[in-house]
């Protein structure tokens, strides 16, 4: 436990894993973004060609973007314009990247990014309250699990300002996801650590998950409507059946400290370890990891998304 204690989560450490048998986290240093939320100067740029993979390296201040189908590729670009403490991390249908940014003053934001840009585009600011992590729906609205509310919030697409505020079910929220269906999935962590299910356009919990889930951060939910929750702190990948509530697999090889997960259209599981500073990648149907793994230009990476995404 000790080693975990050093690595990941600045204010991810004092607000989303904090709690963790009594062990102190790391505060890291507050850093500003100018007041109006305006853009600065884009460099590094990217092709748009072929899958992309976003990690979220939390110690860095940056975004690294890499071709998918590498075997252990090198960023093709680096984000760092309108981040600081950057958590989550999740992709619309156009490609434009979300991420939650969780400094030490202040609620934080959400920034936007086009696809292939690595200038922040928009910035949200409202409604956003320690922002943990985002899914985007099938008809491309964003969603965002505010620690500090503690609450969801849900933005239309191209909207900045919230439409819908989920607070029933809500304690500690982490990771959250959505299926074809709308089903919406979301993880309390700490003492209530659970899993909780809203059909589609309820404000209110369906049902909750509690079988397998013990210290859980991101989750993911595939094009079958499989849903993965990494445990963090059991070094494991849960996996659940469309409307089970019980494990059917289990995921530890290569795991040491899962924290986010993402996966593509075909099914292909990713799992970033923070304190391991990598990516390993999983075959559907596997349980052990395929040769393709992502290490250069990773530093404490806790928020994973990839383009084509699986929604919308």
């Amino acid at each position: 436990m000790g080693a975990l204690v050093r690595s990941t989560l600045s204010i991810i450490a004092a607000a989303l894993f904090v709690g963790c048998e009594g062990s102190q986290w790391r505060i890291g240093a507050a850093g500003v973004i100018p007041a109006s939320g305006a853009p600065g100067r884009s460099h590094n740029d990217y092709g748009t060609t072929g899958p992309l993979l976003f990690v979220t390296n939390f110690l860095s201040w940056t975004v690294t973007v890499y071709h998918a189908s590498a075997r252990d590729p090198a960023p093709v670009a680096t984000i760092s314009q309108g981040l600081n403490d950057p958590a989550g991390a999740c992709v619309d249908g156009q490609g434009t990247l979300y991420i939650t940014n969780q400094p030490n003053s202040g609620p934080g934001w959400v920034s936007e990014y086009r696809l292939g840009q690595t200038t922040s585009s928009e910035v949200i600011t409202k409604g956003i309250n320690t922002a943990a992590y985002c899914a985007i729906d099938s008809s491309g609205n964003l969603w965002v699990t505010n620690i500090g509310g503690p609450n969801i919030t849900e933005y239309l697409h191209g909207s900045k300002r919230p439409h819908t505020v989920i607070t029933k079910g809500v304690s500690h929220p982490v990771g959250i996801a959505i299926d074809r269906t709308g089903n919406m999935y979301m993880a309390n962590r700490l003492t209530s650590s659970n899993l909780v299910v809203y059909a589609s356009g309820s404000k209110s919990p369906s049902r909750t998950i509690t079988d397998g889930i013990t210290s859980p951060v991101a989750i993911a939910v595939d094009a079958n409507g499989v849903l993965y929750v990494a445990n963090v702190r059991e070094a494991n990948v849960e996996e659940y059946q469309p409307g089970g509530d019980h494990p059917f697999k289990t995921v530890t090889q290569g795991l040491i400290t899962p924290a986010p997960v993402t996966v593509n259209k075909k099914g292909w599981l990713y799992v970033a370890n923070d304190e391991q500073d990598d990516v390993v990648e999983f075959r559907p149907g596997m349980i052990t990891p395929s040769k393709r793994q992502v290490t250069k230009g990773v530093h404490t990476p806790i928020g994973l998304a990839i383009y084509p995404a699986v929604l919308p």
